[in-house]
């Protein structure tokens, strides 16, 4: 007698899963995820460090800029007008050889004159040392200091009445700026580099 086989409806599967099979299949599984969240940290946690570095580094650079104004000793005479004080390293996009300085800008009651006189021997007094003054006779001489850190420092001295007249244009345009060159108040521009002596 023969016997005819009923054919299945459900073919067979050529791969044939297994419980051990299934439990390697996940384990594999598993393996790469717990790699990936382990990458993912282990990167994030780096990552994280270089930040905190970088910022500390910021930190300790900007402390050294406030502590070298503070050093100055300005009495109450010295009003602060406008301030940009940082402590990341900003390079010039143009000359990557130079950077910014932190800037104070202060108005004082006195000529100019008087004014960087005064401030010479203040800067001085806070351990730096005169190098030369950029700009002498013009209506925005410089004088620039650096102390034995290697740390540089500029004071600009402008007749208040000339920065008046630059902002605001509110001087007799036929009589030279220069006349007015030592005349009170005085606008005072001090800044503080800790790498290189530019403006």
């Amino acid at each position: 007698m023969l016997m005819v086989r009923k054919k299945s409806l459900h073919p067979k599967k050529h791969v044939q899963t297994t419980p051990t099979h299934f439990v390697l299949r996940r384990s594999l599984l598993v393996y790469v995820i717990l790699v990936f969240v382990l990458f993912s940290t282990l990167a994030m946690s780096i990552y994280l460090i270089d930040r905190l570095v970088i910022s500390k580094q910021h930190t300790d650079r900007l402390n050294q800029i406030t502590a070298i104004y503070d050093s100055l000793g300005l009495d109450s005479s010295y009003r602060a007008v406008r301030s940009d004080l940082f402590g990341d390293k900003r390079v010039y996009s143009w000359d990557k050889g130079r950077t910014f300085a932190s800037t104070i800008e202060y108005g004082h009651n006195d000529t100019p004159t008087n004014t960087a006189s005064d401030l010479r021997k203040k800067v001085e007094n806070a351990g730096f040392t005169y190098i030369q003054t950029e700009y002498e006779g013009s209506i925005n001489p410089t004088q620039e200091y650096k102390n034995a850190k290697g740390n540089y420092l500029r004071v600009s001295t402008m007749s208040g009445t000339i920065h008046n007249s630059i902002v605001y244009g509110d001087v007799d345009s036929k009589a030279p700026l220069i006349q007015h060159a030592n005349e009170a108040p005085t606008y005072v521009t001090i800044k503080v580099n800790l790498d290189d002596n530019n403006e």
